[in-house]
């Protein structure tokens, strides 16, 4: 005869569950691991090729295998400092409207496993410049150096911050150029310091907007920022940047002929100024390329009337000139 009852059955069952471990959570899939990386913001890191467009070298396929190289090394790097940024700032970020859904923030991510990839891309991301070039590996180092200090220090120090943003693209232009051993015009590398400072400004711009009195809360910084001060700031950075622009096409050894891509320079800042003021986008200056389609016809627009300077396209309007003429029914004398 059995002594167990169902009562003692039950007690020791709830008994046995209760003594059983949590069940641990599913590891992270493979899209999310990638989201820790930031993907959409790869896009800052094709302003490295730009020295290879300019220098009428972008159809040598060894020399785009290069620089693709060492836009999957920015892009790697980039990332790695991405998630230490989300680690250090992962209460913050649970406060954010928008930063929350990140995988670190949200908990769908492990602090742990989240360094690992981290350090993972970052090696990666390394010994690919190491092997495009070494000079192009120290040029990462200082980029990869620069991200870690900004993460840290200083994003938190008012004007300091946005300066240390448009540092990052002007690195991510110079080691374009150092990848494919071509130089780099100091006109063209003043006018990405002043769009990336541009955009830093409107950055915060949209982060003033979207979290309000909360803004100090979330970050030092931007509780010194207003909208007045982003003004002025803004005003002095755009007039100086559309100038310099101006001088870099007049000047361009391609010719006077590269001033045909001014209007898409001011098209683009002020499609860019009326998506800030509709409070849309411009937060993420990746989210307006992605996203915006005139801003995306107009980059479009932007390189290929660039590539057509560059490659010599205004050489054959003459002999077209030329021949129309040919026709002409009524000669001037």
């Amino acid at each position: 005869m059995s002594l167990h009852t169902p009562l003692s059955t039950s007690m020791s069952n709830e008994v046995a569950v209760s003594e059983k471990e949590p069940t641990p959570a599913p590891a992270p899939g493979a899209m999310t691991l990638l989201k820790l990386l930031r993907p959409k913001q790869w896009t800052k890191n094709l302003i490295a090729y730009a020295p290879l467009l300019f220098a009428s070298k972008i159809h040598e396929g060894n020399l785009f295998l290069l620089a693709t190289l060492c836009v999957l090394a920015l892009c790697l790097v980039s990332g790695g400092v991405y998630i230490l940024n989300d680690v250090l700032d992962v209460e913050a970020d649970k406060l954010h409207p928008k930063k929350r859904l990140r995988p670190i923030a949200s908990g769908q991510v492990p602090v742990r496993t989240a360094i690992t990839v981290g350090v993972l891309a970052v090696t990666v991301g390394l010994v690919i410049s190491f092997l495009v070039r070494p000079t192009l590996c120290l040029v990462v180092l200082v980029f990869l150096g620069l991200n870690l200090l900004y993460t840290t220090v200083l994003k938190h120090h008012a004007i300091v911050d946005v300066f240390s943003i448009a540092a990052n693209f002007v690195l991510r232009a110079v080691a374009g150029a150092i990848a494919v051993r071509v130089p780099v015009s100091g006109w063209f590398l003043l006018c990405t310091t002043l769009g990336a400072l541009f955009l830093a400004l409107e950055k915060r711009r949209q982060e003033l907007d979207l979290l309000g009195t909360q803004s100090n809360a979330h970050r030092k910084s931007l509780g010194i920022y207003s909208s007045e001060l982003l003004d002025r700031m803004e005003a002095l950075v755009v007039a100086s940047l559309l100038t310099s622009y101006a001088f870099y096409s007049f000047l361009s050894v391609h010719g006077h002929w590269m001033m045909l891509t001014v209007p898409f320079v001011i098209y683009g800042i002020m499609r860019y100024q009326l998506l800030s003021v509709e409070h849309k986008l411009t937060g993420s200056p990746e989210e307006v390329l992605l996203k915006d389609r005139p801003i995306q016809i107009t980059v479009i627009a932007w390189v290929l009337t660039s590539a057509l300077v560059v490659y010599g396209a205004p050489k054959f309007l003459r002999p077209l000139s030329q021949a129309l003429d040919s026709f002409q029914v009524f000669k001037s004398h």
